[in-house]
């Protein structure tokens, strides 16, 4: 078993260099203490100072890297005194799932408060792994958001039964991410607690982001976590029907050692990076910096009071009125862009105040989007988003031109997905997939957090984020979904250059198809573009975009012509619109 980095012995010198130091004890723990944090967080650290304005004082370092976000995970955990707690959509049982779950389990035996919410439907559902956990310690709880009949895993044919009896209930999710550590460090963002969000998986790995804060706003984002925790239907693992009766059976698998939670190949090197000083100092210390203002956003637990799948939540109308600022540009990045009636109307809206508003997306394409349906709502729209609301839409490559740059260890997973396709145990290779949910507006005001632009985040998913008022924070945020979007590492979808001004009639009969329940019309106004080697990168609309650029087709990255994924997608296409307020 790992060996928490401070023995009693240790943790009390630990303790007395960090008084000695200016480091302020509260709520009984000296929080991160022996860790490079602690320096950050000293005596006159606006994490311990009272301020009337949570608002202002804080710092924060944007995480774009995925090993890099589980390595800073793994430290604040090490490093932890008093107290940790942690909201995810998606927990796991894989290799950082269990990475996650071991070094937790470490910190909560030597004394640490450690509080887990999951989302239910979409976490492991391992009655027997959950006993084990529930039974691990008494300093380690979990609890289970919104769990179908009270039990941890449940029947196809219950989850259809509350489908149909309970639309709402059974589609209104905890989509939230933070990470809160002895209340003075945090970390949200798009990440859930899987290896496709740590760049350690063989397959589909997630081009995300994290903002790490340390300052007032931490609080905000605790008062959250407390609301979540207290809510009627976050309920306690033993208090579900499967794990109870686990528990009382007593033959669950219990782990121990390292051996046991069997993590392969991985996390020889990051285990002993977490414990470096340099590393963590290098890495993320050095990289905090102050920001202006900076706002916690979240919904309520349970999203809205409305009808069905509508009704939006707090956070929809907080960034609704972020976005109504804008004069000049927005810039978004979301791995899926489905936009509901009141979305497209407040683009619209915008456009028409301000004419000369650029609107850029970043989001996944064809080959590197990692929901199927999702995409095929997209699709079906993608001409009234370029033509009617007049977005700039780049769709990311799987393998993009700056793959090693974003994703280092790409050669090593590679190495490792090619020996699993010899053995007849993995079929593909790993790939990127875009699920970084951020926005910026006016080089001015940048949002990082959970947030996907589709009607489930706007009206069903409780979500969180940091909306942050620093010219200098919003720029490199903005520089980095540029990147994205630049013409080495997306197409771009542009009108089609139709003859004989067919454009017209294809658009009406697309348009009046959209309409209906079904879905139909193969053709479109719209397609993929890629810029022709030595051309200059030019925006659609502009005079040279066509000398510049050529079509890509609808499906770039396609495997193939009509392949079983192209063939699913028009599929979805046609029967889509009925689906969109769940998507």
């Amino acid at each position: 078993m790992y060996t928490a980095p401070f023995t009693r012995l240790t943790w009390l010198l630990c303790a007395c260099s960090c008084l000695l130091n200016g480091a302020v004890t509260v709520g009984g723990g000296t929080p991160l203490c022996g860790s490079p944090f602690a320096a950050v967080l000293g005596r006159d650290s606006p994490a311990f100072t009272t301020v009337g304005d949570a608002s202002r004082g804080n710092h924060l370092a944007i995480i774009d890297n995925g090993y890099d976000a589980l390595l800073l995970r793994v430290h604040l955990i090490r490093n932890a005194q008093r107290s940790i707690g942690m909201q995810t959509f998606i927990w796991t049982n894989d290799e950082c799932g269990r990475l996650m779950m071991y070094e937790l389990i470490a910190a909560a035996r030597r004394g640490v408060k450690v509080r887990i919410i999951a989302d239910n439907l979409f976490s492991d559902q391992d009655p027997q792994t959950v006993a084990f956990l529930a039974t691990v310690h008494p300093n380690l709880e979990i609890r289970h958001y919104r769990p179908t009949a009270q039990r941890l895993k449940t029947s196809r044919f219950t989850q259809l039964l509350h489908g149909v009896f309970a639309p709402k209930s059974m589609n209104q999710r905890m989509h939230n991410k933070i990470m809160l550590v002895d209340g003075a460090a945090l970390i949200t963002g798009g990440r859930n607690i899987e290896n496709t969000y740590f760049n350690h998986s063989t397959a589909m790995n997630f081009r995300d982001r994290d903002v790490l804060a340390v300052g007032p706003v931490v609080a905000l984002a605790r008062d959250s976590f407390e609301e979540f925790w207290d809510y009627r239907h976050s309920v306690s693992s033993r208090k579900l029907t499967d794990v109870a009766a686990a528990i009382a059976a007593g033959t669950f698998r219990t782990y121990e050692t390292w051996e046991d939670f069997a993590f392969g190949p991985f996390f020889g090197e990051l285990t002993r990076q977490a414990d470096s000083a340099p590393q963590i100092q290098s890495r993320f210390v050095s990289r905090l910096r102050p920001v202006a203002r900076v706002q916690f956003l979240a919904d309520k637990p349970g999203k809205n009071q409305g009808f069905l799948f509508w009704g939006q939540g707090r956070i929809t109308r907080d960034l609704a009125d972020v976005l109504a600022s804008a004069r000049e540009s927005v810039v978004i990045q979301s791995p899926y862009l489905v936009l509901s009636p009141a979305a497209a109307n407040l683009f619209r809206s915008l456009k028409a105040q301000s004419p000369q508003l650029r609107f850029v997306v970043s989001t996944n394409s064809f080959a590197s989007t990692d929901n199927i349906l999702a995409y095929s709502a997209n699709y079906r729209l993608r001409g009234r988003y370029v033509e009617d609301l007049g977005l700039e839409v780049h769709e990311y490559r799987a393998l993009p031109a700056d793959l090693l740059q974003v994703f280092p260890q790409y050669p090593d997973l590679h190495a490792l997905a090619a020996r699993k396709q010899a053995e007849g145990k993995q079929e593909g290779l790993p790939l990127l997939c875009i699920h970084a949910k951020s926005l910026v507006v006016d080089d001015r005001v940048a949002f990082v957090g959970s947030y996907n632009l589709d009607p489930r985040s706007e009206n069903l998913n409780t979500e969180v984020g940091l909306l942050v008022e620093d010219a200098a924070f919003a720029r490199e945020l903005k520089g980095d979904i540029l990147a994205d979007a630049s013409a080495r590492n997306s197409w771009v979808l542009a009108k089609r250059q139709v003859p004989l001004h067919l454009d017209v009639v294809n658009r009406l009969v697309d348009g009046l198809s959209n309409l209906t329940p079904v879905d139909a019309w193969p053709l479109q106004n719209t397609t993929s573009f890629e810029l022709l080697p030595g051309a200059a990168e030019v925006a659609p609309g502009h005079p040279d975009f066509y000398r510049n650029y050529r079509e890509a087709g609808d499906f770039p990255g396609a495997d193939g012509a009509l392949s079983h994924k192209e063939i699913v997608t028009r599929l979805y296409k046609a029967v889509g619109p009925v689906l969109t307020p769940m998507m």
